[in-house]
């Protein structure tokens, strides 16, 4: 089986069928790029062949994200490398004032509004706050309305800076539990969501 990459950057952009007898690297190579959508000419891609049926099945079940092109011995191998997943963890300003619940609360007059933070969170517990961490996460609310940390606008999406940022839930006029949700188009940065009650 071959496992075409990206000669600059690396990146797996697809695998041949498992055979006993592969083709020749070319046509290999050809045969996928020739399937890739807005894919460059063929001399821009190379290719690894792995003859280990094990191996071969594992690549095959693995996203092409966690497949990795390295070196071993001066020559590259495919290998599979699961990224460093992430969550979002989102934390209100709004007091809690029910004995039980542990929910914030703020009142449902559709003008009152709770700071919401959203901080990305390593899988170990670490807060990440590198230059590197600016994803985009959509925003989502049951009730109420998300608005612009100045309260300015109403936004449905916002750029972490250095695995951070803050927006405004704005009350509806009905008592009511909103679940605000924080979401990812990375699969490897997981969802978070919080619950504020207008009371």
């Amino acid at each position: 089986m071959w496992v075409v990459y990206h000669k600059k950057n690396r990146a797996v952009v697809g695998m041949g069928a498992m055979s006993h007898s592969d083709p020749e690297k070319r046509v290999a190579i050809d045969e996928v790029v020739k399937g890739l959508v807005n894919g460059e000419a063929a001399d821009k891609y190379d290719a690894v062949q792995v003859t280990d049926a094990d191996q071969a099945l594992a690549l095959l079940s693995a996203p092409f994200r966690h497949v990795a092109i390295g070196e071993s011995r001066g020559k590259p191998v495919a290998a599979i490398e699961a990224p460093a997943a992430a969550f979002l963890m989102l934390k209100s300003d709004a007091d809690d004032v029910h004995p039980v619940d542990g929910i914030g609360e703020i009142k449902a007059d559709g003008s009152a509004f709770t700071t919401i933070t959203v901080q990305k969170i390593a899988e170990n517990g670490e807060v990440q706050k590198s230059k590197t961490d600016n994803d985009e996460v959509h925003l989502r609310t049951t009730e109420g309305t998300v608005m612009s940390a100045d309260g300015k606008e109403a936004i449905t999406s916002l750029k972490l800076k250095q695995g951070a940022a803050s927006f405004r839930l704005v009350s509806a006029k009905a008592r009511r539990v909103a679940t605000v949700s924080a979401i990812s188009a990375n699969p490897d940065l997981h969802d978070g969501s919080i619950r504020i009650e207008f009371i």
